[in-house]
């Protein structure tokens, strides 16, 4: 029986593509305001204006002359994505109409300005097409830059040390001024910092809670590395394939560059001899050119026959790193040990096995759970069909097109979905993401 969905990512996947990216720059800058807001009253500065007039977000002036009136913040992020052009009202208008965002505008001294807002029902469907917690943020004492400056301070105790920073208000304000005892201290001479006794407890003791909280951040496990449930080793592992592959492309192409320098060389006809020039003078110049284009044609062949040797194992090295990463992706996904089914690097490819792509498993998160499935259909060669026009990236000035398209890096869609998939899994944080027991201090 198929997993149900909610209402709110049963919207997000009623959306195209340029209607998903719309939303979630619209999300970004909604959240961005009530993050700045919420800084703002911890400073004591305080902000008494309604939630619709501060999640207003400016979208575009009238008249449209950017070169005088400049570019809103969501024009800018638009711009990044790709979804910057014409379509933009069309694709306000649509999320409008399914009740994601509502349209205002608002004076200025030279026109009016176009503004959006998103709605609860927007927010959500953007929160549960993007986030990588869409139930919302997990509860945890300390916030992610507070708990990470902890797990900074805890890894330096541990190797005897401390941190040498000369001043942090981190550490000021969240360790030592919000709590008594205070969970670090200056050390004798100001000359760094130190976590405390009560330091060393608090992280023990709220290790599990925040590492849920703040999968992202590496905090070293409370009882040693051994106690942590995803091993150094795998990333160690995913690393070197990576290297490897990025070895082997740098190699072919510099063996690529040598092959159309050695062409260009080859094609290139023999300089107009002066006219008082004897024959015999002219004869020596030919011949000299002849042996050059000769050479040239040689080094030509033999850097295309380089070339197509590092091509295959270039995408080889890339399918290893892809199959190695779904493997680990896996294992974070099942709770299980990565080292039982990871293998080295190979950089031979005699007698290689090519090992299988199998679908990404399903960790229940859309985000990463959608642009999984996306990569990994473009690695196999099944490309999902876009949904909506392609974006299309422009520059800021005078809004003219980038055209041109590089051509094709050997194992370069493998590639990308490996890297996903080990961003997401690297430091075991995809591990504590979905699992948040497993990394309970014992």
């Amino acid at each position: 029986m198929p997993a149900r969905t909610s209402k709110a990512l049963d919207t997000w996947s009623a959306l195209n593509d340029r209607q998903q990216g719309t939303l979630a720059v619209l999300y970004d800058l909604d959240q961005a305001a009530e993050t700045g807001r919420r800084q703002d009253a911890a400073r004591g500065v305080y902000d008494s204006r309604p939630a619709d007039a501060w999640r207003s977000i400016d979208f575009a002036h009238e008249p449209a002359m950017r070169d005088v009136f400049g570019w809103t913040s969501l024009q800018e992020r638009l711009m990044w994505h790709g979804w910057d052009n014409q379509g933009n009202g069309s694709t306000m208008a649509a999320l409008e109409r399914r009740g994601l965002i509502t349209r205002d505008v608002r004076p200025t001294q030279w026109g009016y300005m176009r503004t959006v807002r998103l709605t609860r029902e927007g927010r959500a469907a953007a929160r549960a097409g993007t986030s990588l917690t869409p139930g919302g943020p997990r509860k945890a004492a300390l916030g992610r830059r507070s708990w990470e400056v902890l797990a900074l301070l805890w890894a330096a105790d541990q190797r005897g040390e401390y941190l040498k920073w000369s001043y942090s208000v981190t550490i000021e304000r969240a360790l030592i001024d919000k709590h008594v005892p205070p969970l670090a201290r200056n050390r004798t001479g100001y000359d760094g910092y130190e976590i405390t006794d009560r330091g060393r407890d608090f992280y023990r003791e709220h290790y599990a809670a925040h590492t849920t909280a703040h999968p992202d951040v590496r905090a070293p496990h409370p009882d040693g590395a051994h106690a942590d449930p995803w091993p150094t080793e795998a990333d160690g592992l995913l690393t070197a394939h990576r290297a490897l592959y990025r070895a082997l492309l740098a190699a072919w192409k510099n063996a690529s560059a040598e092959q159309q320098q050695a062409e260009k060389e080859a094609s290139e006809p023999l300089p107009k001899m002066p006219a008082a020039l004897p024959a015999a003078a002219v004869a020596l110049a030919e011949e000299r050119h002849k042996v050059w284009s000769d050479t040239a044609q040689q080094r030509a062949a033999l850097a295309a026959e380089h070339a197509e040797d590092l091509r295959i194992r270039t995408e080889h090295a890339a399918r290893g790193y892809a199959a190695a990463a779904l493997t680990a992706h896996r294992a974070a996904v099942s709770q299980t040990n990565p080292l039982d089914s990871l293998t080295p690097a190979a950089p031979d490819i005699e007698d290689w096995d090519e090992p299988p792509l199998l679908a990404p498993a399903e960790t229940g998160i859309h985000a990463i759970d959608a642009e999984a499935t996306k990569l990994h259909a473009a690695a196999v060669g099944k490309p999902l069909k876009r949904r909506g026009p392609a974006p299309t990236r422009r520059t800021r000035r005078g809004n003219v097109r980038i055209t041109g398209k590089p051509a094709a890096e050997p194992g370069a869609a493998l590639y990308e979905l490996a890297d996903y998939l080990r961003g997401h899994v690297a430091s075991g944080q995809l591990l504590r993401r979905l699992h948040p027991a497993g990394s309970s201090a014992q």
